[in-house]
């Protein structure tokens, strides 16, 4: 049987763990390229520690090139196109042919609708995370606004970690009293595809550390010169130094493919991540996966790399002549960093009916740790 080629899109959890997995897993003779833009990738469940100067970016990154060592072929360039009928990608002048096709080019982070947005600092990406950094080092008081600026959005505790280690960053700088922490989601309760209780907890965590919560706020525009947000109801509320998810979107190539087809994300086979187009998969934050509540899985690394796990197998399965019997069956967990050297631990069921079922753990010391010891793995194991 003729060598085949696996082509992966993006370097991130996703398709890091595809492309070892499918080298393991493969004979030489078949080929699996990885295909980004960025030559390096990082941590992102650390930006948060990166944003309080708890961790550098080259602590947290690592070189995308070095997987050759391994048997992976790496492609640095724009994708330019993805050519469905004609089995390619396209990277700047370069034709990738390929015999299967994992898409895990995650979210493309904007500014939508919301005028004004762009001079937002943010920690959803390494270098804003740096930025917040020395911003934070010269801020001696004021409003602080986290604001979620619409949704989806990825690693959806991220927020909420965010504000409580800014609590904790503040009182170790003696500066609390002197600062104002405030949340604004446009979601009723924090976490909502955790369901309520979970949320509650969340708010409970907030109101023990005086951060104020603001539900059901939908971000309309920025007045940068003022310092003021308003929302879609006409209220408006100052600022000193904001804080802002981006507004994520299926990245353009995505886009301007027939991936999407009607919709803004792409869809899949929930348990195979399978497209409709033959041999092509999806996985990671690019696509929508709808839930028995109404609500869509949520975007984040861990369920990248689960789906990751499963699509990589199949693969593997085919192309060998035997089964492809993995399925994603929607189970995730994550972390949420509280400060004081303390984590909560939430796992889920997302597949769950008639709703996902999800438990937060109480924050402590072992899950603050277990973050700790999963960062290193993490970069040990795939790199």
């Amino acid at each position: 049987m003729a060598g085949k080629t696996v082509a992966i899109l993006g370097g991130g959890v996703g398709g890091v763990v595809v492309a070892n997995r499918l080298r393991k897993l493969l004979n030489r003779e078949h080929r699996v390229v990885l295909i980004d833009r960025n030559v390096w990738h990082s941590f992102a469940p650390s930006y948060t520690w990166v944003m309080l100067g708890w961790r550098r970016g080259n602590r947290i990154s690592r070189d995308l090139r070095g997987l050759a060592r391994k048997g992976i072929d790496f492609v640095a360039g724009e994708i330019t196109a993805i050519d469905l009928a004609n089995k390619r990608v396209e990277v700047g002048e370069q034709r990738i042919p390929y015999d299967y096709l994992v898409v895990s080019l995650g979210a493309q982070y904007g500014t939508g609708n919301i005028n004004g947005l762009g001079q937002a600092w943010t920690f959803y990406s390494l270098e804003g995370a740096e930025g917040l950094h020395e911003e934070l080092s010269r801020f001696q008081g004021g409003r602080v606004a986290v604001v979620i600026s619409s949704a989806p959005y990825r690693c959806p505790a991220a927020p909420y970690e965010g504000a409580l280690l800014l609590d904790y960053y503040f009182r170790n700088r003696r500066l609390r009293e002197d600062v104002e922490l405030r949340v604004f989601t446009p979601e009723p309760f924090p976490l909502p595809v955790a369901g309520k209780a979970v949320g509650e907890q969340v708010m409970e965590l907030l109101a023990g550390r005086e951060i104020w919560f603001s539900p059901e706020m939908q971000l309309r525009s920025v007045d940068n010169q003022k310092n003021r947000l308003v929302f879609a109801d006409g209220t408006e509320s100052p600022f000193d130094l904001l804080i802002a998810t981006p507004v994520h979107s299926a990245p353009q190539v995505v886009r301007q493919s027939a991936l999407l087809d009607k919709g803004q994300w792409v869809p899949v086979n929930r348990e195979t991540l399978a497209t409709e187009f033959e041999n092509v998969f999806a996985i990671g934050d690019v696509t929508a996966i709808p839930l028995a509540s109404g609500l869509m899985l949520p975007k984040a690394g861990v369920f990248a790399h689960a789906e990751a796990e499963v699509v990589a197998r199949n693969i593997a399965g085919e192309i060998k002549g035997g089964k492809t019997e993995w399925v994603f069956g929607g189970q995730g967990a994550c972390f949420l960093e509280t400060g004081y050297h303390k984590a909560g631990y939430a796992t889920g069921h997302f597949y769950a009916e008639p709703a996902p079922k999800v438990a937060l753990r109480q924050p402590s010391f072992l899950w603050h740790w277990a973050k700790i010891g999963f960062e290193k793995l993490w970069l040990r194991r795939w790199f």
